[in-house]
């Protein structure tokens, strides 16, 4: 065969491929929509942690505990929502499947944080709110008396994009004054590399580009807004952003513990990234759990209530196990 027909052949099984991908989309499981979990809890509402300097407005987060107040200190878990880095809000704590979660913490005297952060965009990069999160993490320290936060205790929990946000916080391993012991990841994007394939050659985007042009966009869009470099005019400066924010990179013997929740019917972000991470965290012999969901899509819109418990039940038994009482 010569070179122009390998070519032609290549090309055929990759939109073939596609082709393949696209009709299997809409095979997946239809959304379900969950009760909402019977539980007392306390809420602390609005509560300004850090003045944002792009809006007249104050970053602010929610508290909640269980009803009462015990004595002594009581373990902290964050809470950071998910919404591609420039959407969402910590309301989203009570939607679907993290309800479930929340209330299993609150009702074993975990103490949860929810926080807005500041969202991307074309002006704003992901250095902004990985501060946020790190300032958020300063507020629980020099709070910590009049909320019961036992500051030795404290665990980071993230969904999609707010996973990835928890699990750079928790890696990245910088001086804050309050360290996290272990982080609870949600299908989050773990290498932005090979999430945007950074490194794609021309043709492989031609086809992209011809099969999916809002998805071809959005990701063009999202790597300007983390790195704040265009991937086709600075593609070396926006890979090196990408490397920088991906949590693999930072992966090592003194990683905390780690528990991972992913969908193996994620169209947005692929199995193979936490597969990625649960392969890294292995190979240096850190204490981690991966859970794949079967026929799960991303945000777990489609689980069942029994999956939706069992999640929650892990999430707790797995905080317990990494929290000092």
């Amino acid at each position: 065969m010569n070179i122009k027909g390998k070519v032609l052949l290549v090309a055929t099984l990759i939109i073939l491929a596609i082709l393949s991908y696209s009709l299997s989309f809409g095979k997946s499981h239809p959304d379900i929509s969950l009760p909402n979990p019977d539980y007392a809890v306390n809420i602390d509402k609005g509560i300004a942690y850090k003045k944002n300097n792009f809006s007249e407005d104050s970053l602010r987060l929610d508290v909640y505990r269980s009803p009462g107040k015990p004595a002594g200190k009581r373990p902290v878990i964050v809470y950071l929502h998910g919404g591609a880095w420039s959407q969402g809000s910590k309301s989203l704590i009570n939607n679907n499947f993290r309800e479930f979660v929340l209330a299993e913490l609150v009702k074993n005297n975990f103490i949860v944080l929810s926080a807005d952060y500041t969202l991307l965009n074309d002006k704003v990069h992901l250095e902004k709110p990985l501060q946020d999160v790190r300032d958020l993490l300063s507020w629980i320290k020099v709070n910590a008396d009049r909320y019961q936060f036992d500051t030795d205790n404290v665990g980071l929990w993230g969904g999609s994009s707010g996973g990835h946000l928890a699990l750079l916080t928790a890696y990245q391993n910088q001086e804050m004054p309050v360290q996290p012991k272990f982080v609870i990841d949600f299908f989050a994007p773990t290498d932005l590399r090979k999430f945007f394939r950074t490194d794609a050659n021309s043709f492989f985007l031609q086809v992209f580009k011809w099969q999916n042009l809002d998805a071809y966009n959005l990701r063009t869009q999202k790597i300007r807004e983390l790195t704040g470099f265009d991937i086709f005019r600075q593609q070396e400066a926006a890979q090196e952003k990408c490397i920088a924010y991906s949590p693999v990179q930072y992966i090592g013997k003194n990683t905390v513990p780690t528990l991972i929740f992913q969908g193996d019917d994620d169209k947005v972000v692929d199995v193979s990234q936490s597969h990625l991470l649960a392969e890294k965290l292995s190979e240096n012999k850190v204490d981690h759990q991966l859970h794949i969901i079967k026929d799960a899509r991303h945000a777990f819109t489609n689980i069942t209530l029994e999956e939706a418990r069992d999640i929650a039940k892990k999430t707790l038994d797995f905080a317990k196990i990494h929290t000092e009482k």
